[in-house]
């Protein structure tokens, strides 16, 4: 589910270059199309084997593409028939790849490029919202999130612990069964304390309310030996 939106992205924009290419190659086929019809129309009026700026003239007006007719020209070229070379004229449209573009139809391919990059903000900005450890690149656990040694909820608000909450809630989610024993808290937390029980159990009770009301984790006690943060 989270490459989704990157892959409806990339369906999105190969679909936009497919429309680009094919509507380029079309366009490219209208050009062959015009010169070739202005030759022979040019021919039908004025026969000749030589080119000079009369024929040139004539051929410019009968093209009907506005792009074409400062550029497209006459060339004499040789070709072999029945063993005999012969002279004839080709059209040419002597436009470069912007040219042939402008003339080509890119308006769908265009609608759809916009849709792609329309797509892929307002998706980075939903997963920004609503689920930020996919950026974040940290723990996610009961839509809490620790990431680069914050806090934030599902939503992507910050949670605001006071350090020894944050070393707690650290401690939980660092370790994969999100148990940790009264022994090994303490340990940690006040480890030059002889009895920490009843700041542990003070810190506890603080914390929980901040993190219920944050997340769908709570805190549950094994008979004062263990904590473990569980799923609502």
């Amino acid at each position: 589910m989270k490459k989704l939106p990157f892959i409806i992205f990339v369906f999105i924009m190969l679909c936009a270059l497919c429309s680009s290419v094919c509507n380029y190659k079309i366009a490219e086929n209208r050009i062959t199309r015009d010169v070739n019809n202005a030759l022979k129309l040019t021919l039908a009026k004025m026969p000749t084997d030589v080119v000079n700026a009369d024929t040139i003239s004539c051929y410019r007006s009968h093209i009907t593409i506005a792009e074409l007719k400062d550029t497209a020209c006459i060339a004499m070229t040789s070709v072999k028939r029945a063993g005999r070379i012969e002279t004839k004229m080709v059209a040419q449209a002597n436009c470069d790849f912007i040219t042939t573009l402008m003339i080509s139809d890119q308006r769908a391919s265009g609608t759809l490029l916009f849709v792609g990059i329309l797509w892929m903000i307002c998706s980075i900005l939903y997963m920004r919202r609503f689920k930020p450890e996919m950026f974040a690149g940290g723990l996610n656990y009961g839509g809490i999130v620790f990431a680069n040694d914050k806090f934030i909820t599902a939503k992507g608000e910050p949670i605001h612990f006071t350090p020894m909450q944050h070393s707690l809630m650290e401690m939980f989610m660092m370790t994969e069964s999100h148990s940790l024993s009264k022994q090994e808290i303490c340990d940690r937390l006040w480890p030059k304390k002889p009895d920490a029980s009843d700041t542990l159990y003070t810190l506890i009770k603080r914390v929980k309310p901040i993190l219920e009301s944050n997340s769908n984790l709570k805190i549950e006690s094994d008979r004062g030996k263990s904590y473990t943060l569980k799923l609502k």
